[in-house]
């Protein structure tokens, strides 16, 4: 899109959410997926849910839901517990409508995934806005130390 500069969007500052997503997409691409889509939803009619990005491989699709944290487990629980059945059932919804929009895929191996990231204590991070929180990234973002764990297939119900 020709009105969105990505280079002026490096310099912006991000929510942890926001950081945590692009942290999940370079995980995926440094294990040979393709990032296809990113904050999918469906955009006509009724909003089903949203999902975070779509990876893909030769026979695999994935379809990854992010959860960042600043701490393991705090307040909000973990980042595994966030993604509670409500939220489970919403993205199945939205789901079945991306493999309804994209017949090509349908051939792949559906997974959904939950990724959860925590950022501890980090020097590479500058918080720069108080409400919402929001963080400017000093240097590469790839270069942050972080703790990223891929749960494979956490959602399984297809029905």
């Amino acid at each position: 899109m020709s009105w969105f500069n990505k280079e002026n969007a490096q310099n912006e500052p991000k929510t942890l959410g926001q950081i945590g997503e692009e942290l999940a997409r370079l995980e995926y691409e440094k294990r040979g997926y393709k990032v296809i889509a990113a904050n999918f939803f469906n955009r006509n009619g009724k909003r089903l849910g949203e999902v975070d990005f779509i990876a893909r491989s030769s026979d695999t699709i994935i379809f990854a839901e992010v959860k960042t944290r600043a701490v393991e487990s705090g307040s909000r629980g973990t980042a595994a517990e966030a993604v509670d059945r409500f939220k489970q059932i919403k993205l199945l919804k939205a789901i079945k409508v991306f493999l309804q929009k994209e017949p090509r895929y349908q051939k792949l191996r559906p997974q959904i995934d939950v990724v959860s990231i925590i950022l501890k204590e980090q020097p590479g991070l500058q918080l720069a806005q108080v409400k919402p929180a929001k963080y400017m990234v000093k240097g590469k973002l790839d270069k942050l130390s972080r703790c990223v764990t891929i749960i494979p297939n956490a959602v399984e119900d297809w029905n």
